[in-house]
């Protein structure tokens, strides 16, 4: 049997980037002789309802393989509504404005190389985090936060000069500018993390807090430097009792990895834990809005993924 790509396609990524690249992309298929069949995004969690068509039980070939061409939302997305983790072979052609996911698993940034890595078909098998947020669960790729990041994810999802910004290739400004209107209003929170061993810990004017599967979210903010998608663990940070005029300090040194040296964050690994807060906080999964919770409940899949295409950039190994 012919193997064949299925080929989802966020052609409104980075307003429109996404469409600019497919001919492109598209093009180098065909030369290939590569079998392929394109499913574009029309709406919100369309990528998620696709996926989830395409690998219903009975009618995916794990063979194939699901190919997402998009920002983290896309995949976020598309891994969510995967019917059997360990079935698929999943590849991922960055187009985004955050490309957090791509960054971490090393996958290239350029669009051919990218594909290059995917058709090789080398595979690394990787983590996917989950969510339970009330009695609905969810799937994460990178991270999911509760917070001051997750504020500004639910803003930038909303955000009208988004567009404009990432027309000019300026996309991350969008992040700064709503990064100091949260900073302005925030209001910090107290929250509880209960950890797989029955640890509790309690923190008191926290800003945010994340568990992260991969070390980059927001953009390029290495939050968590040691994460790795394929150790079975999640990698979390809770930022508390900081001032608001650190942050300024904070964030350029989390670009690098160096915050986690500041009193004020907490670092922890586990394969599984919670967090209840006093008040309902925004929540993201991969940069999508989770909504307003008190509380969200965090763990591992059992199947891993499939990931193609993963660690090619020179000096990364997993």
């Amino acid at each position: 049997m012919t193997l064949m790509y299925h080929i989802i396609v966020n052609k409104k990524s980075r307003s429109g980037r996404g469409e600019k690249l497919w001919p492109v992309i598209e093009g180098e298929l065909e030369r290939r002789r590569t079998e392929f069949r394109v499913y574009p995004t029309k709406y919100h969690g369309s990528a998620r309802e696709t996926a989830a068509r395409l690998t219903a039980k009975g009618v995916w070939n794990p063979d194939d393989v699901l190919l997402t061409i998009g920002g983290d939302g896309t995949a976020n997305e598309a891994v969510d509504g995967i019917t059997s983790l360990s079935d698929v072979k999943f590849g991922y052609i960055p187009t985004g404005s955050g490309n957090d996911f791509a960054r971490g698993a090393g996958i290239p940034s350029d669009p051919l190389q990218a594909l290059e890595a995917v058709l090789k078909g080398e595979e690394k098998e990787i983590n996917i985090g989950t969510a339970l947020l009330g009695s609905q669960k969810r799937r994460f790729l990178v991270s999911t936060g509760i917070g001051f990041d997750a504020g500004i994810c639910h803003e930038a999802l909303a955000s009208k000069i988004k567009n404009t910004l990432n027309r000019l290739h300026l996309g991350k400004l969008t992040y700064v500018m709503i990064a100091l209107r949260q900073l302005f209003y925030l209001e910090p929170f107290t929250l509880d993390a209960a950890l797989e061993n029955g640890e509790h810990r309690s923190f008191e004017n926290v800003l945010f807090a994340v568990a992260m599967n991969f070390p980059y979210e927001g953009g390029g903010f290495c939050f968590c430097p040691e994460a790795d998608g394929t150790d079975d663990l999640l990698d979390v940070m809770v930022v508390s009792n900081l001032a608001k005029w650190k942050v300024s300090y904070l964030l350029p040194m989390a670009l690098f990895g160096r915050h986690t040296g500041f009193p004020e964050v907490h670092m922890e690994r586990c394969s599984s834990l919670s967090f209840q807060t006093d008040r309902a906080e925004p929540v993201h999964l991969d940069g999508e809005s989770g909504g307003h919770r008190t509380e969200e409940r965090i763990g591992l899949e059992t199947e891993r993924l499939r990931l193609l295409g993963g660690w090619v950039k020179e000096g990364m190994e997993r």
